[in-house]
């Protein structure tokens, strides 16, 4: 049997992971019940930790972040979080959400700013997006103009349509197994088998 990936296959179709990773997130929140949006757990060291919301509000921020290195546009402004991460004493800070479906609509929103990518031929996977180009070009300069080393940022050169996926991905995964475990400790277990 051929082992070559068939000709016309997508980048979703050849990555079944990607599709099913995205997808079992927002079957995940979508589980949350509205009582619980904004229960956080304690840490006994008393540093901070998401509540449910924020965590589903961090996906869909790193799912909007993680495409502007494909797309050169600034989404900045769009994101739930107020800053680009925790203050000194670790605490996020977000902006208000009206309830569970804005959570979930921003969840699909930013899910379908994928399709593009993953609809396309599999072997564009190692393409760099004119977009992509423009976003190194001015993060590079701008961490030039801070005064930061790039050497390892240069080697690297601009994201590929794979590095941006395979970042967004693995990034979600994480998050998305601590909401999935937080619910389970509430009892909520959320079937996969339909993935």
């Amino acid at each position: 049997m051929d082992a070559t990936p068939q000709a016309g296959l997508t980048v979703d179709e050849y990555l079944l992971w990607l599709g099913m990773t995205l997808d079992y997130t927002d079957k995940i929140a979508a589980a949350i019940p509205d009582e619980l949006l904004d229960w956080r757990p304690e840490d006994p060291s008393g540093k901070y930790c998401f509540s449910l919301a924020e965590i589903v509000m961090h996906i869909a921020d790193a799912r909007l972040m993680f495409s502007t290195q494909l797309t050169g546009e600034d989404a900045a402004d769009q994101y739930w979080a107020t800053s680009e991460g925790p203050n000194e004493e670790g605490v996020w800070t977000f902006r208000e959400y009206d309830g569970k479906q804005a959570l979930l609509d921003r969840l699909k929103a930013t899910r379908a700013v994928y399709d593009p990518w993953i609809s396309q031929p599999y072997t564009t996977l190692l393409d760099v997006p004119d977009g992509a180009r423009k976003a190194y070009d001015g993060f590079l300069k701008k961490l030039k103009e801070e005064g930061h080393d790039t050497a390892m940022m240069e080697k690297r050169g601009p994201a590929s349509v794979l590095r941006v996926v395979m970042a967004v991905t693995a990034h979600e995964a994480g998050h998305r197994g601590a909401l999935q475990t937080l619910l389970r400790q509430h009892g909520i277990n959320v079937d996969h088998s339909e993935l």
